[in-house]
């Protein structure tokens, strides 16, 4: 359509064609255009299909480095500002600045690293440093100076729109940008960060997909049997509130009181493992409000298979401290963990079938290679946090919403539907 414009005014004013300006804002606009909600959806999916399928595969050398804290990182990117573009933030010919500056960055920060890294290990060995691993002062430096240029670029082009004077919109462009690049490439750089990054800019992306009508399974219940679910769910949920502290309690402090915990590795060990046993209700609480909304194998399929990855991690510390007992336990309680993540998010996504396959099943694989082993440990002492939250949710969601369903009587069901 934009060709078509640019040849009519250019036959209107006598011209064979586009002029050599009109010519390139028409490539600029078209390469910049290209950056919509797909291109943001299926680069996040492939940052986290090759970022963690390197570290669930096991794969070692120079490679592993290049994909983790290069490749995936910049796909991530291109994703966050494809996201940007698509909503018309920021014009087509700054967007590929941006992006072309903000990618100049990530490079200086994975060299940066890799000479950190390479330091180290010359340092270790008594080398002294030479090439790379004596590089790393001007390449952090330059990293941050670059990136710290494209993020005041950006956020200049989003607060153009706004009534910030233009002196005033460019100094808080430079202030954010040289404070928020050293953070924002260190993590972006690291594993872990790109791969939530990515996770959030695909779930973002299939949001924009309108999601078909649907009716919900909540409306076809009866008022007494959704109140009755509600007190169990509740009723379950502090169950898991005063289990989850008595484990928190023995895992601080069961070395003073208990004959089993010999010393303090032993009882946080068997602490964890009573506050893993308590948030077993808490997720049976959650399947029973989620099952108002939800079919039964899309909420209690998901939920069974956490609950094995849970038993997993509590068999895994009846090892505790050696790993060499608890390593397979907590790899398969990270393998359930990712694909009972998977199986609760696909249905949960909008978009197309493909590609909210695509997002649950990188986003499982995610959490198994990159946090599955470390991170129900930790969740394990905010289960009475969490079973609180639930409890009172529950609660809230108990006041009547149908009260002619609750006082009508045999009108009821016709209300219902």
């Amino acid at each position: 359509m934009l060709l078509g414009t640019l040849l009519d005014h250019a036959e209107h004013e006598g011209r064979k064609g586009p002029s050599r300006d009109e010519a390139l804002s028409a490539m600029v606009n078209g390469l910049a255009m290209r950056l919509d909600t797909r291109v943001a959806l299926w680069s996040s999916v492939v940052a986290l299909v090759l970022s963690s399928g390197v570290w669930m595969l096991g794969l070692r050398g120079a490679y592993t480095g290049v994909v983790t804290t290069g490749i995936a990182p910049v796909l991530a990117l291109i994703g966050v500002v494809a996201l940007i573009r698509s909503r018309g933030w920021i014009a087509p010919l700054r967007t590929l600045i941006v992006l072309a500056v903000l990618v100049g960055a990530l490079i200086l920060a994975a060299l940066a690293q890799l000479s950190w890294a390479r330091g180290f290990d010359l340092a270790d060995a008594g080398i002294a440093l030479a090439g790379l691993a004596a590089a790393w002062v001007p390449l952090f430096i330059g990293g941050w100076v670059v990136g710290g240029f494209g993020l005041a670029l950006l956020l200049d082009g989003v607060l153009t729109p706004t009534r910030i004077p233009g002196f005033g919109r460019i100094a808080i462009a430079i202030i954010v940008g040289a404070l928020a690049a050293p953070v924002l490439g260190v993590g972006l750089i690291n594993p872990v960060m790109s791969n939530v990054v990515a996770v959030i800019v695909a779930i973002v992306a299939l949001r924009t997909v309108e999601r078909g009508d649907a009716t919900p399974t909540h409306a076809l219940r009866s008022p007494s049997r959704a109140d009755e679910s509600r007190r169990s769910g509740q009723r379950l949920a502090w169950f898991s509130v005063a289990g989850g502290l008595v484990g928190v309690a023995y895992a601080l402090t069961g070395t003073a009181w208990s004959a089993g915990a010999t010393d303090g590795t032993v009882a946080m060990g068997q602490g964890i493992t009573i506050m893993l046993a308590a948030s077993i209700p808490l997720l049976a609480a959650v399947g029973l409000d989620a099952s108002k909304h939800r079919g039964r194998i899309v909420v209690w399929g998901p939920l069974c298979v956490a609950v094995v990855a849970l038993i997993a991690v509590a068999v895994a510390y009846m090892f505790a401290p050696e790993w060499e007992g608890m390593g397979p336990w907590m790899t398969l309680s990270a393998a359930l963990g990712g694909g009972a993540l998977a199986w609760w998010a696909t249905p949960r996504l909008r978009g197309p079938l493909a590609a909210r396959v695509a997002v649950g099943i990188a986003s499982g694989i995610a959490y198994a290679a990159l946090i599955g082993i470390t991170v129900i440990p930790v969740l394990a002492f905010a289960v009475p946090i969490f079973g609180v939250i639930v409890a009172l949710r529950g609660r809230s969601g108990g006041q009547s919403k149908h009260p002619s369903a609750v006082h009508d009587g045999p009108a009821a069901p016709a209300v219902m539907a």
